[in-house]
C-alpha cells in the first residue's frame, strides 16, 4: 500500500500521468480512452431525478463525451423533479445535436404523465430517435418512449410496477434490469433499464458499448459500485407479499391514469 504521505507531488504527477499511459495503450477490442460522443439527456417537470442523474454520473465521466440537458418545456429554466430536486437544463431543442449518440428517457410517476401528453416534445423524441445511435430510457421513461411508437414489436423493460403496461404500446416487456433491442429501419438500438437504481447498470453497459468493458470497469469502481443492500427486497421477486401488494396498489390511481395515455 502506496504512503502518500512520503512520495512528492512530482512523484505523484509522475504516477497519475503512467497510469493515464497504461489505460492508453490497453488494446481491448473496442476500448477508447478519448472520445467525441454526443449525450442527449431529457429532463421534464416530475421526473425522478435519481433516474437522470445516475446514468449523467456515468456518461460525463467519459473523456471527452459532451451532454446535452434538453428540457421538454424547450427553454433553459430549472425543472424540478419529482423530488424537488431542480436540474438546470443546458440546451434547447434547436441546440440539439443533429445525430446523438444517444437518446435518454428518465421515468417518473405524475411528471411522466404529464410530459406523455406533450405532443411536440413527444413528436421531437419521434424525429430524433431514426437518427440516434443509442435510443435509452430508465424506468418509466420506457412508456414515453413507446408513446413516440419506437417500441412496437420491441424487447424492453420498465419499473416493475408498470412493466406490464409496454404491452399497450406494442412493446414485448422483459423483466430484466437492462434490456436491449433494435430500432427497425436504422442502426440504432434501443437499450431501456428498469427502476431507478437500474440506470447504474445501464449506464455502465451504455459505456462499456462506446468505450469498452475495461473502461466501464474503472467507472464501476470509481464510482465504488458494489451494492450491497440491507434488505433484500429490492425486487418485486424478493420482497415480502406485504410489501410488495400495497407498494403496488399505492400507485393504482396512477396506473388508472396512466391507461388513459397509453
Amino acid at each position: 500500500m502506496t504512503d502518500y504521505g512520503k512520495i512528492s507531488k512530482d512523484k505523484a504527477n509522475t504516477m497519475s500521468h503512467n497510469a493515464h499511459e497504461a489505460f492508453m495503450a490497453v488494446r481491448e477490442q473496442g476500448f477508447k480512452m478519448m472520445g467525441n460522443e454526443h449525450m442527449v439527456m431529457f429532463l421534464y417537470p416530475g421526473m425522478n431525478p435519481l433516474d437522470l442523474v445516475a446514468p449523467q454520473y456515468l456518461f460525463a465521466s467519459m473523456m471527452g463525451a459532451k451532454i446535452y440537458l434538453i428540457s421538454s418545456n424547450n427553454d433553459l429554466q430549472p425543472v424540478s423533479s419529482g423530488g424537488g430536486l431542480a436540474i438546470l437544463p443546458t440546451h434547447t431543442w434547436g441546440e440539439c445535436y443533429a445525430k446523438p449518440d444517444v437518446l435518454f428517457l428518465p421515468g417518473g410517476a405524475q411528471g411522466t404523465l404529464e410530459v406523455m401528453k406533450n405532443t411536440l416534445f413527444i413528436d421531437f423524441i419521434k424525429n430524433k430517435a431514426p437518427v440516434s445511435k443509442y435510443i435509452t430510457s430508465v424506468c418509466t421513461g420506457s412508456l414515453i418512449l413507446g408513446k413516440a411508437g419506437l417500441l412496437k414489436g420491441k424487447r424492453a423493460t420498465s419499473h416493475w410496477v408498470t412493466l406490464d403496461m409496454l404491452a399497450k404500446q406494442g412493446a414485448i416487456p422483459v423483466n430484466e434490469r437492462v434490456v436491449w433491442d433494435t430500432l427497425s429501419g436504422t442502426n440504432g438500438k434501443i437499450v431501456t433499464g428498469g427502476g431507478v437504481t437500474a440506470g447504474i447498470d445501464f449506464g455502465l453497459e451504455i459505456v462499456a458499448a462506446l468505450r469498452g468493458k475495461t473502461y466501464a470497469e474503472a467507472i464501476q469502481l470509481e464510482a465504488e459500485y458494489n451494492p450491497k443492500p440491507p434488505f433484500n427486497a429490492g425486487s418485486p421477486d424478493t420482497a415480502s407479499p406485504f410489501v410488495r401488494d400495497n407498494l403496488k396498489n399505492i400507485y393504482a390511481p396512477f396506473l388508472v391514469d396512466l391507461v388513459s395515455v397509453l
